[in-house]
């Protein structure tokens, strides 16, 4: 990968945990392991179904987050990797400061 690549893909990494509704859905699913529902995360974090969908598409465009369908719903977590865990890593860091 070319290093103005790498610049713009960490550019874009920040920019989706630039939100703090975003960073809020990534550490209610860091706290679910096992994954959520869109109404689970919607009630943790205090915003309507629509609002929290919008969010997890973006993070999920992202490379953040991972769906799976579960009959009729879609379950949804972090999406295994040391570079999302290392993110909410440092995002745990930072929230502790």
């Amino acid at each position: 990968m070319k290093k103005g690549n790498k610049i713009e893909k960490t550019a874009k990494i920040f920019k989706l945990l630039g939100d703090g509704t975003r960073c809020r859905i990534l550490f209610a699913l860091k706290k679910n392991p096992d994954g959520m529902y869109v109404y689970e995360i919607a009630d943790t974090i205090g915003m309507s179904h629509s609002a929290t969908s919008h969010q997890l598409a973006t993070l999920e465009r992202g490379g953040l987050v991972s769906s799976y369908k579960d009959g009729q719903t879609v379950l949804y977590m972090l999406t295994p990797g040391s570079r999302t865990q290392g993110l909410i890593k440092a995002l745990s860091q930072v929230h502790r400061s």
